[in-house]
Formats: structure tokens, C-alpha cells, sequence
């Protein structure tokens, strides 16, 4: 299980992504995405589902937690330039778990 402090990492990326999004800082990985757009953002996302499940084939732990952290960084990229809070797909998720 995640701690607290783990969870709020999320939130704290989050919010240097809108800070990101919105200041664009010279060398900054986000900030070379949020400038291409959405559509190399979902390229990049793209890339790394692909990537994640060749690593999880390939049956190394270390290789399919790389490739998963990079999958998350690059989903919560694209919904903040999306504009949709992490908070609104958690919420999401609860509902379906309610079903």
C-alpha cells in the first residue's frame, strides 16, 4: 500500500505540471510537451503502454517499474494539459468500484 507521503507525490507532480503547463521553463522535459501539444503528448503515452508491457513480458521487476512510472508521468502530462484534475479520475475510479 501506498503511504500518504507516496500519494501525495502524485498531487505535488500534478501541480509542478500545471506549473509547468502554464510557465514553460527553458529546459524542461513537460515544458518541450506541453509546447508540441496533445497530439505528441498521446504519442508519448502511447509509447509508453507499449513499452510497459513488453517489460512486463519480459519479466523484470525493475524494467516494469521504470516503464510504469514513465506511463504515469506521461498520463497525468496529458491530463493536465487537458485540464482534468487527477482528483476527478479517483473519483471516477471509486464509482466504478462501486458497482
Amino acid at each position: 500500500m501506498a503511504t500518504k507521503e507516496e500519494v501525495e507525490f502524485l498531487y505535488d507532480l500534478e501541480r509542478l505540471l500545471v506549473t509547468r503547463r502554464i510557465e514553460k521553463p527553458k529546459g524542461s522535459y513537460s515544458t518541450k510537451l506541453f509546447k508540441k501539444g496533445i497530439d505528441k503528448i498521446a504519442q508519448k503515452l502511447g509509447e509508453e503502454a507499449v513499452e510497459t508491457i513488453i517489460a512486463a513480458k519480459n519479466k523484470k521487476d525493475a524494467e516494469l517499474i521504470g516503464e510504469t512510472a514513465d506511463l504515469i508521468y506521461h498520463m497525468l502530462v496529458l491530463l493536465v494539459e487537458k485540464e482534468i484534475p487527477l482528483d476527478r479520475v479517483i473519483q471516477e475510479m471509486m464509482l466504478r468500484s462501486k458497482k
